[in-house]
């Protein structure tokens, strides 16, 4: 029925200021998918709530309106109810806007049972219709008051509200709202029992719903159909009906409606004598009622106890008994549901010998008495002597249970003694088998901490191994470090010889070839130390030109061997003297090798030679 409002939707009157976020198109979109994919409205509604500062009124209250109708599609009818309520104040103002929220809040509550509070929001409503003059408005709350009046079987007020609200629709020409009149107009009859001129009257409105994609309301007639179908015991085509119901509300995930469609596919079985699927549908109705606590628990619930009863499952009975005990205290039920429970849970103690049959069976006497103040009284009177008759049998049975009572006292006592000696010689047994699993684990324990232990010293063992002979290879490192330096500066030397060489040539100290080629055939025999010094350098340090080189592509062969010697830590005089060239050509130089490896900062060159 809240699909029945789309008509009543009005654009939102302004947007936001200062803010890009489309709030019609927001809200226009939402209201579309509410209805058919309600988790995907939810995703647009909380998003329009998060860009709402500053946003006017109505954008806000249409907006927590379609977070009501978004909870009401999922069956949370409290959490609707918070919602709607929570609506009204910033539509306040806004007669056309704020019915929308009044409505639903009365449909929540008469989901709930609650006609009467249902009653007082749609007269709320009326008044402000009225003022508004809007009688469109007034005709939907007719019929929502219809509704009301349907469920509290007062069939003459639903029919003459509906009737009027017919021929104001017809009047303002509203075809598409008269869709959802003529289908309460079909549910009242459904309660009359006119079931064929119901039928009629609902497959008119499903083209309808189909066309303004009303669906919930769509399959919701399903359900009302099947059940005309069953009253009229055309049993293949309710369960057509309620196929197609089931099937369809399931994208809804209303666990209520959903949970009634399973119980009358169920009562639909247990009439065609297929006792087991019925009672799989039952389960599964009963299970989703009772999670959402819907007021038709007690209904199905008898239903699926009577059928447990014929089939003589009474301790399956009696749980479920104990499963919807806590239901019987809401006062809100309908009677002939009361009736249906209590008279189920009073033939399940009576086959089971419980004195409590007794009080059920007054109860339902009870319920028959109020329900023949209001209606059919004559078959209720028969019922009630039928009670009367069963409620005598009931007592008979109680006496004879308490005489049978003391003989079994002694026999339930032995049992009982029994009973708690193998409970206390298993206690015993299984306390054993815990010490004995328990000393078992704490050897195992023990046994694992002593490997633990093992590992660890192997590991310290295998750690200062490691560290020993780091310790000699850094030895030898350092040894052959030393030895390239010595074997440098050796070098160093031979470059010096000759340079004395040539300062005797200059100073004349050396004018025969004979004598200067002497001092060369010396020098010549001597070995090549730069490549000795290249060789020995790479045996240390194996890929630190080749590392260097690639990380600083600029550097040249040359500077890289001059990388060699400072990796050396050779001051830059002994490079100087090496290289045979001045101490301020040796700072130039690596001046020069710094500022291709775009390093200004000699701690952070000397690191990167020691490094690599």
């Amino acid at each position: 029925m809240m699909r029945n409002l789309l008509t009543l939707l009005f654009p939102v009157l302004c947007l936001a200021q200062g803010t890009n976020y489309n709030f019609k198109e927001a809200e226009l979109k939402a209201r579309e998918l509410v209805f058919t994919q309600p988790d995907s409205a939810l995703v647009i509604i909380k998003k329009t709530l998060a860009n709402s500062a500053g946003a006017h009124d109505t954008i806000k209250g249409n907006t927590y309106h379609l977070y009501g109708l978004y909870y009401n599609m999922k069956g949370m009818t409290d959490s609707a109810i918070y919602y709607y309520k929570k609506s009204l104040p910033y539509i306040d103002n806004y007669p056309k806007i704020i019915l929308r929220p009044y409505i639903n809040i009365s449909a929540s509550y008469r989901n709930k049972g609650e006609y009467e509070t249902s009653l007082k929001y749609l007269n709320d409503a009326l008044t402000v219709t009225k003022k508004d003059n809007n009688k469109t408005g007034e005709a939907m709350l007719y019929g929502e008051m219809a509704s009301n009046y349907n469920y509290m079987r007062q069939y003459e007020k639903s029919v003459d509200l509906l009737l009027k609200a017919i021929a104001i629709l017809k009047t303002e020409k509203k075809t598409k709202q008269l869709y959802a009149i003529k289908q309460k107009l079909a549910n009242t009859y459904l309660g009359m029992e006119n079931f064929n001129f119901a039928i009629d009257l609902y497959k008119e409105c499903l083209p309808g719903f189909k066309e303004i994609g009303a669906e919930k309301n769509y399959y919701l007639t399903y359900i009302n159909i099947g059940e005309a179908y069953i009253r009229l015991n055309n049993l293949q085509e309710a369960k057509k009906a309620l196929k197609i119901a089931v099937d369809g509300l399931k994208k809804f995930d209303d666990k209520e409606l959903i949970g009634i469609t399973y119980s009358k596919i169920g009562n639909i079985e247990n009439l065609e004598r297929n006792r087991e699927s019925a009672l799989k549908n039952y389960k599964k109705s009963l299970d989703l009622l009772l999670e959402v606590k819907s007021l038709w628990t007690l209904r199905i619930a008898g239903e699926y106890i009577d059928i447990l009863n014929q089939m003589g499952r009474y301790s399956e009975a009696q749980a479920i008994i104990n499963k919807t005990a806590p239901f019987q205290k809401n006062t809100k039920l309908n009677m002939v549901d009361r009736v249906v429970y209590e008279k189920a849970i009073a033939e399940t103690y009576s086959k089971t010998n419980d004195s409590k049959a007794i009080s059920a069976y007054k109860n339902t006497i009870t319920l028959m008495d109020s329900i023949s103040s209001a209606e059919k009284e004559d078959a209720v009177k028969e019922i009630q002597a039928k009670f009367q008759t069963d409620l005598q049998r009931e007592k008979n049975v109680v006496l004879a249970a308490k005489n049978n009572a003391l003989t079994k006292a002694m026999k339930a006592e032995k049992k009982l003694l029994y009973l708690y000696i193998i409970m206390s010689i298993s206690f015993i047994v299984l306390i054993l088998l815990y010490l004995r699993s328990y000393l078992f684990k704490n050897k195992l324990q023990q046994e694992q901490i002593k490997a633990v232990e093992s590992e660890k010293a192997l590991l310290q063992q295998q750690h200062l191994h490691e560290l020993e002979l780091n310790n000699a290879q850094k030895e030898i490192i350092e040894e052959k470090e030393r030895e390239l330096t010595s074997t440098t500066l050796q070098m160093a030397n031979y470059q010096d010889s000759i340079t004395q060489i040539l300062e005797k040539c200059d100073l004349g100290e050396i004018t025969k070839v004979s004598e200067l080629k002497k001092e060369l055939q010396h020098l010549i025999k001597q070995k090549d130390y730069w490549r000795q010094f290249e060789t020995r350098f790479n045996s240390i340090h194996p890929e630190f030109n080749q590392k260097l080189g690639n990380k600083f592509s600029k550097l040249t062969k040359n500077d890289l061997e001059f990388c060699s010697l400072l990796k050396l830590n050779l001051s830059n005089k002994e490079i100087a003297s090496l290289l045979q060239i001045s101490h301020e050509s040796a700072i130039t130089k690596k001046y020069r090798i710094k500022k291709k490896m775009q390093i200004t900062d000699d701690d952070e060159f000397e690191k990167i030679l020691s490094e690599i």
